[in-house]
């Protein structure tokens, strides 16, 4: 996305950004609760779906696939994510159910805007767990980024309803509700956010942004001028802040000349 001057898009970038950096929060390995909980992939015939087939690995292919599912956490942590990819697709040619590995790899795939892969995987994820609200929470955002925006809504409200304790999910939805010019329901949605936190300017300035597009420039004017108050003089943020409050200017102008 390309950062301007705040426009219309920029906030999506603004968006982006703070998505990203829940995403990296969020997601996090668990090698040892994948030992223990699953040794086996679960299977459905065509004639009898109900039945799962256990297939166990061998004491070799465990070792395989636990030094494999390693190099590729390291690959991934330090952002080689060509060669981690190609490493998780080995884990899951062993485990196609290794859920650490088909959230790693969606996650590449987010990061390589690989959208349609990425919703794949999560829509795979959620066959084996289907109420998991962080993957319900990715399936969401990819489905943003093929703006398919109705069911991105419908899934992170889901992903919501199932923990309710991840502001960043509340600003995610609120940019659907943007995208579906539901401007009221944005708005509602990021005071949600800031119940769980208070202290975020980043959030407040998307909110100015809102409150510009529907044209209510003395709210977002006040919220402008409370981040500059507060925020450091080398801050991006108050940089960003002092484009909106210039924008806001112009349109003051604009209006009464």
């Amino acid at each position: 996305m390309v950062y301007m001057l705040l426009s219309f898009g920029s906030l999506a970038g603004i968006f982006t950004i703070y998505w990203r950096k829940h995403l990296e929060l969020e997601q996090k390995g668990s090698w040892a609760k994948q030992m223990i909980q699953k040794l086996h992939i679960k299977r459905h015939t065509k004639s009898e779906t109900t039945q799962a087939e256990m297939l166990l690995l061998t004491l070799d292919q465990q070792k395989t696939l636990k030094d494999t599912y390693m190099s590729a956490e390291a690959f991934f942590e330090n952002g080689d994510l060509d060669e981690a990819e190609k490493l998780y697709i080995q884990v899951l040619s062993l485990d196609d159910a290794h859920l650490d590995t088909n959230m790693r790899l969606g996650l590449i795939y987010l990061k390589k805007q690989l959208s349609k892969k990425a919703e794949a995987i999560f829509r795979k994820v959620l066959v084996f767990t289907p109420h998991d609200p962080l993957a319900l929470s990715n399936l969401a955002y990819s489905l943003y980024l093929q703006r398919s925006y109705e069911e991105a809504k419908d899934v992170y409200l889901q992903a919501i309803e199932l923990d309710r304790g991840r502001a960043q999910r509340y600003i995610n939805l609120a940019q659907v509700y943007r995208e579906l010019e539901d401007y009221e329901s944005a708005v509602q949605t990021i005071h949600k956010a800031f119940t769980l936190e208070p202290q975020h300017n980043g959030y407040r300035l998307i909110l100015a942004e809102l409150y510009n597009d529907m044209g209510n420039t003395a709210s977002a004017r006040t919220i402008v001028q409370n981040i500059l108050k507060h925020e450091s003089e080398d801050d991006a943020l108050r940089k960003n802040a002092r484009i909106l409050l210039k924008r806001l200017d112009n349109k003051v102008s604009d209006s009464t000349s």
